[in-house]
């Protein structure tokens, strides 16, 4: 019976000792939330789109002013295509005022440069220039432009966003007591991914203007006043863009510059998005929880080009045995000091006819919390000097897998040793 007794007494102490250990694990491995003030928001760094940290950052939300970033980025492209020029005098009509809100106070019959406009809806969020901009730019017709923003959204892949207006604004129908009006709608992982590709496409239109504090038109006589209250705090935001509505609350997309203080490798900038605060004090106080948190990390060389990063199997071939792997570019990632990242090689399967420019792998950096936060393709330098033999195995692994005879398990590790 005493023995039975202290069995029993063994177990209940194990379990005692495994279940804390088991949710401690589980607790390490889960990404911590950086804010508390915004319903969600995300920061990803604008070269490589490592996410940082997010709160329910594919929650469709009220877009309000932040749509004018999609504006000014179809306005860019009518720009670059010669549809319209920066010049252009853009002649002020009835329709183009007929909205509230924030305004660089057109007036009917005015004649103002397509280039102030810019300014007037990026610096002020001026609906009325808004919809200045898509009317010259579609020849009168606001719709097709907005058509022009949601088929833009589909190219950059924003899955959860949809445009009905250039500026925002909702639409109410004043003949239904009840219900919700009609507006914009997008995530704050779209919205990151609409920034990321403005600024890659761009960057030199686009800073120059968000990362103005006051602007002045002289043709106007008007100065503009920047709303982005992150650009008159630290010296090292460039951008971008304010939002607010009743329904979507305070909202605010921001970029900062990576290198300012000279450690990163290559010049890179983060970007901050936080929607559906509930005033503009937790705006801020949301937006510099993300800016804080970006200060940590630093864009690094993570593998160069040509150099040889791992030795592996390819296919199971042993005249594919401990080959050199090569990155196919220079690989950069966006890392905070002594962060624990770990690699690891990815195969695919190839053809009978490889050569050196054949990715024959994927090298993965991966975070403590499991994430590839970099990618690069491998290739290899041996693959010209492979034997009829293996190229004749090569070109039956191919048929198998035309006819979906290849019952090689996908998941299956073939062995490499990782010499970064």
């Amino acid at each position: 019976m005493g023995k039975i007794l202290k069995k029993l007494t063994a177990i209940m102490l194990a379990v005692l000792f495994v279940i804390p250990a088991t949710g401690y694990a589980a607790e390490v491995k889960k990404k911590p939330v950086a804010e508390i003030y915004s319903k969600n928001s995300i920061l990803v760094d604008q070269k490589t789109g490592r996410v940082i940290t997010s709160k329910e950052p594919d929650k469709q939300v009220p877009l309000a002013s932040i749509s004018k970033v999609m504006t000014f980025y179809v306005a860019q492209d009518a720009i670059k295509n010669g549809e319209v020029k920066k010049d252009d005098l853009v002649t002020i009509d009835k329709k183009m005022l007929k909205v509230s809100g924030s305004t660089m106070h057109l007036k009917e019959g005015e004649k103002v440069k397509f280039n102030e406009l810019l300014k007037g809806l990026m610096i002020v969020s001026a609906n009325d220039g808004a919809v200045a901009i898509a009317s010259h730019v579609c020849n009168g017709d606001v719709d097709a432009f907005v058509d022009r923003m949601n088929a833009k959204a589909k190219e950059l892949g924003m899955k959860n966003t949809y445009f009905i207006n250039p500026n925002g604004l909702p639409i109410y129908d004043w003949t239904k007591k009840d219900g919700d009006p009609k507006q914009n709608h997008s995530t704050a992982r779209d919205i990151a991914t609409m920034t990321k590709n403005l600024l890659d496409d761009y960057e030199e239109e686009t800073i120059a203007i968000t990362d103005c504090k006051l602007d002045h038109d002289p043709s106007r006589d008007c100065n503009y006043y920047n709303t982005n209250p992150l650009l008159h705090m630290h010296s090292n935001v460039d951008g971008l863009k304010t939002g607010y509505t009743d329904l979507a609350g305070y909202c605010l997309v921001f970029t900062d510059k990576m290198n300012s203080d000279g450690k990163s490798d290559i010049d890179n900038r983060m970007i901050g998005v936080v929607m559906g605060n509930w005033c503009k004090e937790d705006r801020v106080r949301s937006a510099n929880a993300l800016y804080n948190l970006g200060e940590n990390f630093e864009t690094k060389l993570m593998c160069k080009k040509g150099e040889t990063v791992a030795t592996g199997n390819i296919d199971n071939i042993s005249d594919l045995d401990n080959i050199d792997l090569q990155p196919k570019r220079d690989c950069y990632g966006v890392v905070k000091n002594n962060e624990d990242i770990t690699e690891k090689v990815r195969y695919v399967k190839i053809d009978a006819t490889p050569n050196e420019e054949t990715t024959v792998a994927y090298l993965d950096y991966i975070d403590q919390y499991g994430d590839v936060i970099q990618s690069v393709p491998l290739v290899s330098s041996n693959l010209e000097h492979i034997s009829l033999v293996s190229r004749v195995k090569l070109m039956g692994n191919k048929i198998k897998r035309l006819f979906n005879m290849d019952k090689t398990d996908e998941k299956k590790e073939l062995p490499y040793t990782v010499v970064v």
